[in-house]
């Protein structure tokens, strides 16, 4: 089901089993509530969660989209502190990407408002820093960084004719359907640059007495937040982080989706 809440876009799936908990799920850059529900909201539905997934303000469905680039990290965590206080009981938020950011800033922020949190494809609390830029360059060749860049200012058309030249190896490992490719590069969006930049540097602090478990999980293959700042992240939370074989940085979208799902059950099941 699909609404619209003070102008955000929530998607919503209720629990198909007997109810287990409540996750609310915070996509990354250049997506939207979109992202979970091919695989991870019927899945986690299936298995009792009530599944909760927002459109940060700007992307998808949710207002704003004209004013992106002045939006930064601070509006993107407001969103989701609204949506989690209208919740009817603490839920475990599943973060992606920029999404991981902005849930370890809610970690910070109102760490007792949640039973715990994943953190797929992350960035550590401390900013991704500048020779991540340098490592995308090598991974992916000028050709890619030309495509990323277009992606990132709105200049990449979302059609068709889009499919062949989109950066795909920037996002996934494995392959996806002609339409999957088709209904992919339709959907992703620019990002604002303000959000983009502050994720350079340090954007949230781990509490001193964080309580709520956390789990970092990312993909093997996963070029543009590399394996190497999954293990950061998961030195700051004090665990150790999970890679996905078969994965690149759409964790929930890639070939190993079900292993990343599975591996996530696992983790609800101790809490």
């Amino acid at each position: 089901m699909t609404g619209v809440r003070a102008e955000l876009e929530v998607i919503t799936a209720e629990p198909q089993a007997p109810r287990r908990g409540t996750l609310l799920f915070v996509h990354g850059g250049y997506h939207g509530a979109w992202c979970w529900e091919e695989y991870f909201l019927p899945y986690f539905s299936a298995r009792g969660y009530h599944c909760v997934a927002p459109s940060l303000r700007g992307h998808a469905g949710s207002a704003g989209f004209e004013k992106l680039n002045s939006f930064g990290l601070r509006d993107f965590t407001d969103d989701v502190l609204s949506v989690l206080s209208d919740l009817p009981e603490p839920p475990v938020l599943v973060g992606h990407s920029m999404g991981a950011a902005i849930t370890q800033r809610v970690l910070t922020e109102r760490a007792g408002a949640v039973r715990g949190a994943v953190l797929m494809s992350a960035p550590p609390p401390t900013g991704i820093g500048a020779g991540v830029g340098m490592g995308w360059l090598r991974a992916g060749g000028w050709s890619v960084m030309w495509q990323l860049w277009r992606l990132h200012q709105g200049r990449l058309r979302a059609d068709d004719s889009a499919v062949d030249s989109f950066p795909f190896s920037a996002f996934f490992h494995g392959d996806r359907t002609d339409q999957q490719r088709r209904d992919y590069v339709r959907r992703v969006q620019k990002e604002s640059s303000r959000a983009g930049k502050e994720l350079s540097r340090r954007f949230a602090r781990v509490p001193a007495e964080l309580r709520a478990p956390v789990l970092v999980l990312g993909g093997e293959h996963d070029w543009l937040f590399p394996p190497h700042l999954a293990h950061q992240t998961a030195q700051a939370y004090r665990t150790d982080a999970v890679l996905i074989p078969d994965s690149g940085h759409m964790v929930m979208l890639d070939t190993g989706w079900r292993r990343a799902a599975e591996r996530i059950d696992e983790f609800l099941g101790g809490l």
